[in-house]
């Protein structure tokens, strides 16, 4: 028996709704690079709270999915794969809106991007790096993954008949016996 959480169609899956996450955590990025200001830095985390949510819809499709997704830790898992390749395409996302934004990006001649930051906050924007990054890979999968672990038990409808979920067949399978 194969494995349903690696074949071609959820891979493709797992990548639709990563990106899609990942557009809706960049928006709010974006307008922090706009405004520039050291002020306006909690948009950054509201851009996390959208990724969570984001994947909270996810959740909620794939608890409507009853041949497939039987466990909830297989829902589990396969909302973890969303939110790691969501984390890949923030995090890509992130360093093209670098590029756009921070003049001498890759070379350190960059100049002071944030207003009202302090003095070791844009020394060669490294501060400002950290934490466009940190949020890009920490704060999304600390947020979304919270919602991939509590996401199928509060979505999925009858938990009386759960199953355990069986992650390599061979392994589980029962040991034929010499009489």
């Amino acid at each position: 028996m194969k494995n349903i959480l690696y074949n071609k169609r959820h891979i493709k899956e797992y990548l639709l709704y990563g990106f899609i996450s990942s557009i809706i955590y960049i928006i709010p990025v974006w307008i922090f690079f706009f405004f520039s200001d050291y002020n306006q830095i909690g948009i950054l985390y509201l851009g996390c709270i959208l990724f969570m949510f984001a994947h909270m819809l996810y959740l909620v499709k794939l608890s409507f999915r009853r041949p497939e997704y039987k466990s909830s830790w297989m829902m589990i898992i396969a909302a973890h794969f969303a939110v790691l390749a969501g984390i890949v395409f923030a995090v890509l996302l992130t360093t093209l809106l670098c590029f756009i934004y921070i003049p001498g990006f890759l070379s350190g001649d960059s100049q002071e991007i944030l207003k009202d930051a302090p003095d070791g906050l844009n020394n060669q924007n490294w501060g400002l790096l950290s934490i466009l990054y940190l949020c890009a890979t920490i704060g999304n999968f600390g947020s979304a993954g919270f919602m991939s672990v509590l996401g199928p038990y509060v979505f999925k409808k009858n938990q009386m008949k759960d199953k355990t979920a069986v992650l390599d067949p061979e392994v589980h399978a029962p040991r034929e016996t010499k009489k």
